[in-house]
This record gives C-alpha cells, sequence and structure tokens, in this order.
C-alpha cells in the first residue's frame, strides 16, 4: 500500500505545531480531499486545497509537511521490501 497524503496529514492533526494546525484547518475547512479516479499529481493538487483554503503563511507550512511525509512514504516502502 502506497502511502498517500491525505492519510498522512490526518495522523498529524494532534501535533502541537504548525503542521498539525495546518492539518486541523484543513480538516475543519472540510476540503475536497478526495482525489478523482484520474491520477493527479499528487502534490500539485495539495498545493491546490492549501492555496485556495489556508491562509498564506501556511505555504511554508505546507512545503515541510510535504517533506515529512515524503520520508514517511519512503521509510514505509522501505519496509515492504
Amino acid at each position: 500500500m502506497i502511502l498517500r497524503f491525505e492519510e498522512w496529514l490526518v495522523g498529524q492533526q494532534d501535533r502541537e505545531d504548525l503542521i498539525g494546525d495546518l492539518a486541523r484547518v484543513l480538516s475543519i475547512q472540510n476540503a475536497d480531499l478526495k482525489s478523482s479516479r484520474i491520477k493527479l499529481d499528487e502534490h500539485k493538487s495539495w498545493v491546490d486545497i492549501v492555496i485556495r483554503i489556508a491562509e498564506p503563511g501556511y505555504i511554508p507550512v505546507f512545503n515541510d509537511a510535504w517533506q515529512e511525509f515524503l520520508l514517511a512514504k519512503q521509510t514505509a516502502k522501505d519496509t515492504l521490501v
């Protein structure tokens, strides 16, 4: 199973930092987090969501969250091998 950003972000809601704040903001705003059946660029989709819903100050927070997600995704992939 491939880790998706939405799943990872939901798991960050209890964090007491800006990434936790971002996770809660996107959850509260009830963003259209369900991806379409068409395989899109996941990063681009989330950039669009963050820009549309969150305050501009969350853009660098999203960038940090995305980097943490990529590390978690790689770790999950490595444990399957």
